[in-house]
């Protein structure tokens, strides 16, 4: 009796040792497929202009240039720059006192390579600022109301855009208003292949 129940054990073994070692090969192999078909790292250029157009002329540009590696798995490029500028502001008793305002730009980027030799590059941006209304100025006015204050305005830019575009190729990917004083900001974004 001992050498059938054996018998039986050592062949069940060797129909299930085969098995178990080729469902292990199968996972292997299944493993191994998605690092093959993984893309390849592309490096970019991209390049980020604000421009602030008063009507028809250039009144200021600040050019902002950061690499972003497409089909990169890890964390988005970035950009941080801020400016901390004293400002003399009085409280509503009339008392003055300085106090810091940050002046800040901000670009987040990630890009993916298409398969017509493309790139989706998907940009947040932030930028901020501040402006006097002065004697030299304009009046300005929004929804038809004045906006007079001897305190400075503070202006926030913000925008997330995803892009179709090509090696060395410039698009304007925004422009926008500001509602008080008639400012035109305009985003322009060019792309390079780093070779």
């Amino acid at each position: 009796m001992k050498r059938p129940v054996l018998a039986v054990l050592l062949t069940t073994l060797m129909l299930v040792i085969p098995r178990a070692s080729a469902q292990d090969e199968e996972k292997s192999s299944e493993s191994a497929k998605p690092a093959a078909a993984e893309k390849a790292v592309t490096p970019l250029r991209v390049q980020v202009v604000f421009s602030e157009f008063d009507g028809d002329k250039k009144i200021g540009s600040l050019p902002y240039v950061f690499l972003v590696n497409a089909d990169d798995r890890g964390a988005p490029a970035a950009v941080r720059m801020t400016l901390h500028v004293p400002l003399e502001m009085s409280s509503p008793g009339g008392a003055k006192h300085v106090g810091q305002y940050p002046l800040s730009t901000s670009l987040d980027g990630r890009a993916e390579k298409t398969d017509d030799g493309r790139f989706v590059l998907k940009l947040s941006l932030e930028r901020n600022s501040i402006y006097m209304t002065g004697a030299n100025q304009k009046p300005s006015s929004l929804g038809g109301n004045e906006v007079s204050t001897d305190e400075p305005v503070q202006q926030d830019f913000r925008t997330q855009v995803n892009l179709l575009i090509r090696d060395g190729q410039t698009i304007q990917s925004t422009a926008a208003t500001d509602p008080v004083t008639g400012h035109v900001m305009k985003v322009d974004v060019t792309l390079t292949v780093v070779k």
